[in-house]
C-alpha cells in the first residue's frame, strides 16, 4: 500500500493527493483536475508522488466513456513524458503507456468531441510516441508556439490559427508586424506519416480549420531575422 505521507508533490508532502485521485471526474471542467494537475505536475515537473498516481489515472480512463478521457490520458501522458522521468520509471510503466496509447487512440474515434479534446488526445499519443515536439502541440489551441531560428538562434513566436500564419521575431499583440514572414503550409499529400495521421485525424472530425493549422505546422518558414529556410518543425523543436 502507498504511503503517500513519504512522498512529495509540488507543495510537499503528498498526503493530500489520495483523496484527490479518489474524487476523479470525467467531467474535464471538474476542479479536481486542477488541483491534481498542480499538485503532482506542476507546469511540467512531476515529483515522486506523480508515479504511484498513474494506476490511477489509467483505471479511470479505461472506466470511462472514450469521450471523458481527456484528462487522465493527457495527465498521464505528459507525467510519462516528462524529461525528469528517468529509464527506471518508463522501464517500469511501459505496460501501463501502451495501454494509455490505445485508449487516447480509441478516444479519437468518438463521435462529436470538442477540438480541444482532440489536440490534447492527439498529443497524449505524441508525448508517448516520443515525439520531440510534442509538448508544444497544444500550444496550437491558443495560436502561439514559441520557437527559436535554426540558424541564428533568434526567438521567434510561431503564429498559427486564428491570428494567421506566420513568424515574427517582434511583440505582437494578435496581428502582423514589420518584422514578420509567412509560413507556407505542407501539401496534405506529403506530410510525412506522424503529420498524416494528425491531419486524418482533424479530417476525420470534419474540422478545417485544425487540419490547416496542421499543414502549416509540418510547413516551412524563412527566420525574420537572418531569411534562413527550414521546416517549421524545427524552429519549434530547438
Amino acid at each position: 500500500m502507498t504511503d503517500w505521507s513519504a512522498l512529495e508533490d509540488a507543495y510537499g508532502p503528498a498526503d493530500e493527493v489520495p483523496a484527490l485521485l479518489a474524487a476523479l471526474d470525467p467531467d474535464p471542467a471538474a476542479q479536481v483536475w486542477t488541483e491534481l494537475w498542480s499538485r503532482i505536475c506542476h507546469q511540467g515537473t512531476v515529483y515522486s508522488a506523480s508515479y504511484p498516481a498513474l494506476p490511477f489515472l489509467f483505471e479511470a480512463a479505461r472506466g470511462w466513456a472514450p469521450s471523458a478521457r481527456v484528462m487522465p490520458v493527457s495527465l498521464a501522458a505528459t507525467i510519462l513524458a516528462s524529461p525528469q522521468t528517468g529509464p527506471g520509471e518508463r522501464e517500469r510503466y511501459a505496460a501501463l503507456a501502451a495501454q494509455l496509447r490505445s485508449l487516447a487512440v480509441d478516444s479519437l474515434r468518438a463521435p462529436g468531441l470538442p477540438r480541444a479534446d482532440i489536440v490534447c488526445l492527439q498529443q497524449a499519443v505524441l508525448l508517448l510516441d516520443g515525439e520531440p515536439w510534442a509538448e508544444h502541440y497544444d500550444r496550437l489551441l491558443s495560436g502561439e508556439l514559441d520557437g527559436s531560428c535554426p540558424a541564428c538562434a533568434t526567438d521567434l513566436m510561431v503564429v498559427i490559427g486564428e491570428y494567421g500564419f506566420f513568424l515574427t521575431d517582434q511583440e505582437w499583440v494578435h496581428g502582423k508586424n514589420e518584422r514578420s514572414a509567412p509560413i507556407v503550409p505542407a501539401d496534405p499529400a506529403g506530410l510525412p506519416p506522424v503529420g498524416e495521421w494528425l491531419w486524418r485525424g482533424a479530417q476525420g472530425h470534419c474540422d478545417d480549420e485544425l487540419q490547416a493549422w496542421i499543414a502549416h505546422l509540418f510547413g516551412s518558414g524563412r527566420c525574420p531575422a537572418c531569411a534562413a529556410q527550414w521546416p517549421i518543425l524545427a524552429a519549434v523543436s530547438a
